[in-house]
């Protein structure tokens, strides 16, 4: 209970009329504030409360996959390793510990219902988890690049390999021999990218001749306008 409410009258400057003024509600303002500032922290505590199984589930789940998508990598490095010759293939790092010990602090913490504790890490865990599954899934595109670039190889000779056939030129000699030696390349392992990109090139080059003097691009498929009309 407030004493005496005129001690919080603040009477208008320069006015000598009665009742000139106005209450100072700095105080109680202040209060109200920080009130409003309670109150959203124990509504974000009974979200938490209430959301935290789910998102830790979740955390999980992503975890699981960016390990998965790791051991991919793993894997699909030896392959590339094997396959491709003289390339440099990035190594492959192994899940952080870190991730999995929050998590499990994550756990006790929802166990001992320490919801203050809990809230700021799920946050932090989540946006962490979100990033570790990138970082998986790059590391997985970097190691299995060369293997794409074989298998792009491989198309662009089969395509000009099939169009050669479809204008009666599958028995020439010069292309048969320069088919067979790209096709060799490329299906052989270790395979020399760099050696089998000329090669497929030479091979483009022959059969753009054979079809009638198209030049062939340096990079690139066959195209249905290239020499001798439409195929």
């Amino acid at each position: 209970m407030v004493s005496d409410p005129l001690a919080f009258w603040v009477p208008a400057q320069g006015s000598s009329a009665p009742g000139g003024g106005r209450p100072d509600t700095t105080v109680y303002d202040r209060e109200a504030r920080a009130l409003e500032e309670v109150r959203r922290e124990i509504d974000a505590v009974l979200g938490v409360r209430q959301d935290a199984e789910q998102r830790l589930i979740r955390l999980r789940d992503v975890l699981s996959r960016a390990d998965r998508t790791l051991a991919e990598a793993r894997t699909a490095r030896g392959e590339v390793l094997a396959k491709i010759a003289a390339t440099e293939v990035p190594v492959v790092s192994g899940p952080p510990t870190a991730l999995q010990e929050q998590l499990a602090a994550a756990a006790e913490y929802r166990r001992q219902a320490q919801w203050h504790r809990l809230s700021p890490l799920l946050d932090s865990l989540e946006q962490k988890a979100e990033d570790e599954l990138l970082r998986a899934r790059e590391s997985l595109t970097a190691v299995t690049a060369p293997l794409a670039v074989r298998a792009e190889l491989r198309g662009r000779l089969d395509a000009y390999r099939a169009k050669v056939t479809r204008h009666g030129l599958a028995e020439d000699p010069l292309l048969v021999e320069r088919y067979d030696a790209a096709r060799r390349m490329l299906w052989s392992a270790p395979c020399d990218l760099r050696v089998a990109e000329q090669a497929v090139l030479r091979y483009q080059r022959t059969a753009a001749e054979a079809l009638g003097g198209a030049r062939v691009p340096e990079q690139g498929g066959p195209r249905d306008g290239d020499g001798g009309g439409k195929s």
